[in-house]
């Protein structure tokens, strides 16, 4: 049986129940990976018996997932995210960023994502002086409480969300200037949300300090985060509102851009500053 097609402007034709159901897997997000049907039919105005059917209908065909009455997406979902990300893939996209950074400050740069409230490396390009855990490669796994990538991707999070981890945790003190309080943290989290970048003073290692900043997508969410680290004879005292501030954000901008991200978020795409005008 052929299905019915709705002619739409513009010369183009949909089936509606296609185009429904795409609504319905477009309501999740970051901030929302799981939604009950009640949640599904009121974002999107689909009538709650006809969300069901879909996403019955998806369910089935491995889309979405359904747990302790809400949905989420499916490993369908994942498998069709990773052939776009072959694309335009998030390590492809920053590494010449990576570079440029690291060419203008001289220190070693990286990338990294948020997983399961850990660091997961994505790329380092090492300036020409790395020392400690600057040697090691992409692919490594730290904490998020006590590096500056990890507090880049914790500030845009949901501060509930956080604050909900946060109270099950017992961070331990790497250093004497580890933040091992909840509390403290959260604190920290929202002067990194307004200020638009993390600094790590000898925070997860002695000698060593980091700015990182975030990076966004097309929706605008942040789903990565770039840094520069390098040892403390080298890394301004303060790096609030140093130059190497300004080029960490300046190049968390620039991949964000290429990303497809719009908005204020982005609209000052400034150039590097060079390695000698530190401040």
């Amino acid at each position: 049986m052929k299905r019915r097609l709705k002619a739409v402007a513009g010369g183009r034709y949909t089936v509606d129940a296609a185009a429904k159901a795409l609504e319905l897997l477009n309501a999740f997000s970051f901030r929302e990976p799981r939604l009950s049907l009640a949640e599904l039919a009121e974002r999107t105005g689909i009538p709650r018996a006809t969300a069901f059917r879909l996403m019955s209908t998806l369910e089935q065909s491995g889309f979405v997932v359904k747990h302790h009455g809400a949905y989420q997406l499916g490993i369908k979902c994942f498998v069709l995210g990773n052939i776009v990300a072959g694309g335009l893939d998030l390590r492809e996209t920053a590494h010449p960023h990576l570079v440029a950074l690291r060419d203008a400050t001289r220190e070693t740069t990286q990338l990294a994502i948020l997983d399961h409230w850990q660091v997961v490396y994505l790329d380092r390009i090492l300036g020409p002086f790395p020392t400690g855990f600057m040697r090691s490669r992409a692919g490594a796994i730290l904490p998020a409480y006590c590096t500056g990538l990890g507090k880049a991707l914790l500030a845009y999070r949901p501060e509930a969300e956080v604050a909900a981890w946060a109270a099950t945790q017992k961070f331990a003190a790497l250093t004497p200037r580890t933040i091992t309080s909840a509390k403290r943290l959260l604190k920290e989290l929202r002067i990194v949300h307004e200020r638009g970048y993390a600094v790590d003073d000898q925070e997860r290692e002695k000698g060593v300090r980091c700015l990182a900043a975030p990076v966004r997508n097309h929706t605008g969410d942040v789903v990565a985060a770039i840094s520069i680290a390098g040892p403390i004879d080298r890394m301004p005292q303060r790096l609030e509102g140093s130059d190497l501030a300004e080029a960490v954000t300046a190049a968390a901008r620039a991949i964000s851009i290429d990303l497809g991200a719009v908005g204020e978020d982005v609209s000052d795409r400034a150039a590097l500053p060079a390695h000698g005008g530190r401040r």
